[in-house]
């Protein structure tokens, strides 16, 4: 049951998740839910009921399996590889033992006394403050669903009977994402999860719009109301009056698919202004796909490529050799296009193991980035090894994340050269003169953009942080998210220092925040002097134009 439907136009805040813009009738995905009863069962029957346990595990291993299959043809082997984790959940010896004792020596039903442990399990990772910890508890709650659902049934998908219509729910299971993909969701919104969770990966990947952790979703929005996910700036937008649907109907149209004819039509546009001067536009990933050719086709380089995913889609640091290869493969595709590399750019709440630091109070503020990557040096240096490895077509370049100090810069020149005297030793072909760039994304580096840029070939500047570091707003707090301004004359000041600096210094300065697609910023940051601008690829086009059809002299003067 629905409460506080309203008709008119209302907005609720979200977690950007992943970007796009999703536009229909919305549905509450598993509302009918199951129902678990407390049954005694007579000593006889106990083993027919571990037998029952066993036979829904099996087949819950099977459906996952299938669904493994499917991502592994959609999103590819790397991602795919986060079904190995819930495969294991569902294969854990140690819980299935617990449960099967229970049943035996308390002679009740299998659903009820795996759905007790289950809930035990739950609570305590959904208390905790830490992020990973309550993204683990959604994929194992997402895993065990499967297990009831062929204990008791009455847990139907209705993803397949909703084509076309927007997917609500308190929380989506990697598998279902997988599963939006094939029957056509446009677009989901959630109550719960975090926005570097495996779900989360899988919907960028897929390029499925989503919105998470919107408070009383599901209280707010009924079901067949009229719906707008505005994945990049994390809103969901509910009955849209006619000025609002149309506004999202042409943004949607404006950057629906980057398909290769569109890329092919503005890669003929001159990469200059009107009166010759040369802008480079630039694009982000994170995950490798089908969309990659393309771009390297029609002659897009990588301004960022966030090598973190190749943790965070597996929960582990990938091996140097790995690496190699993932790295090897990037930089071919896109050759002779310039690749931009950030190194691990992770934070301790998103890392297991004993590098995992749950009691961080602001891992905003913590051990994260370049501090986290230097405390970790053997790990650090065979990611810079692999780096290296893969630079042979000199088209690779290596970014350090949230640097703030000039010691961060100097430690890790240190390592780097070190990784190039053991490459040598071994006789690996790499290139001697790769360049090293850093992030400007801490207030501190913008101030000293001078000093370091004497010391880096390069620098990017990344607003997203740099806005709410310099503004001190957390832009997924409702409460201060108006506060976030990228028009601040305080965030501007710090962005004309930074490229300031590279000119002074004759090194690159680029964008790779949301500012530099930002239609409104684009004259003013030409204007101020940014010649490289990195952007989603669904904003490639649209900068393009944009930038093509700008005067550098009118630019400057507004600036």
């Amino acid at each position: 049951m629905k409460l506080d439907i309203k008709t008119k136009e209302f907005s609720l805040k979200g977690l950007v998740a992943s970007p796009g813009i999703a536009i229909g009738k919305c549905f509450s995905h598993h509302a009918d839910g199951y129902t678990i009863n407390r049954i005694e069962i007579p000593k006889t029957h106990v083993d027919a009921e571990i037998e029952r346990l066993k036979h829904a595990l099996e087949l819950s291993v099977s459906d996952l399996e299938q669904i493994r299959g499917e991502a592994n043809r959609t999103v590819g082997p790397q991602l795919s590889k986060i079904f190995e984790a819930q495969l294991l959940i569902l294969k854990d010896a140690e819980f299935f033992r617990q449960v099967v004792d229970d049943i035996a020596r308390q002679r009740l039903n299998a659903e009820y006394v795996y759905h007790r442990h289950l809930q035990q399990t739950l609570k305590s990772l959904r208390n905790s403050r830490d992020s990973y910890l309550r993204d683990m508890a959604n994929d194992i709650n997402a895993t065990a669903a499967k297990v009831f659902t062929h204990l008791v049934g009455g847990r139907s998908n209705k993803l397949v009977d909703n084509k076309h219509r927007i997917a609500l729910a308190e929380d989506f299971s990697p598998g279902e994402v997988v599963l939006m993909n094939k029957h056509h969701i446009p677009g989901f919104a959630t109550q719960h999860g975090g926005p570097t969770s495996h779900m989360v990966l899988i919907a960028k990947s897929l390029a499925i719009p989503g919105v998470v952790g919107v408070s009383n979703l599901l209280k707010k929005c009924p079901d067949d109301a009229t719906m707008i996910i505005d994945g990049a700036n994390g809103l969901v937008i509910v009955n849209p009056a006619t000025t609002t649907l149309a506004h999202y109907r042409e943004e949607h149209r404006r950057h629906r698919g980057v398909t290769l004819r569109q890329l092919k039509s503005i890669a003929r546009l001159p990469s200059t202004t009107t009166d010759g001067r040369r802008i480079a536009v630039m694009v982000n990933l994170e995950i490798p796909s089908d969309l990659d050719q393309t771009l390297a086709a029609c002659k897009i380089g990588v301004g960022l490529y966030r090598t973190e995913f190749f943790y965070l889609s597996t929960m582990a640091f990938p091996s140097e050799e790995e690496q190699t290869r993932q790295y090897h493969d990037i930089a071919r595709t896109f050759f002779p296009n310039q690749v931009v590399m950030r190194t691990f750019d992770l934070g301790s709440d998103k890392i297991v193991g004993e590098l995992h630091n749950a009691d961080e109070v602001n891992p905003a503020l913590g051990w994260r980035g370049i501090r986290l990557d230097l405390d970790i040096p053997d790990i650090f240096k065979a990611q810079l090894r692999a780096l290296l490895k893969a630079s042979e077509f000199r088209n690779v370049r290596i970014m350090l994340p949230m640097v703030s100090t000039m010691s961060e810069v100097n430690r890790t020149k240190k390592l780097i050269h070190a990784a190039m005297v053991e490459l040598r030793g071994e006789g690996v072909t790499f290139d001697e003169d790769i360049e090293i760039g850093i992030m400007i994304e801490v207030p501190s580096a913008a101030i000293m953009a001078h000093e370091l840029a004497k010391h880096v070939d390069f620098l990017s500047i990344g607003t997203n942080d740099l806005i709410q570091y310099t503004l001190a707003v957390d832009r997924g707090n409702k409460k201060v998210a108006s506060l976030y301004r990228q028009f601040h004359p305080a965030v501007l000041r710090l962005i004309k220092t930074t490229i300031d600096a590279g000119a002074a210094n004759e090194i690159d300065v680029s964008m790779c925040g949301e500012m530099a697609g930002n239609r409104l910023a684009l004259p003013l940051l030409v204007g101020m002097g940014l010649t490289t601008f990195s952007v989603g690829p669904t904003s490639v086009p649209e900068v393009k134009k944009i930038i093509a059809s700008l005067s550098y002299e009118e630019c400057r003067q507004l600036a």
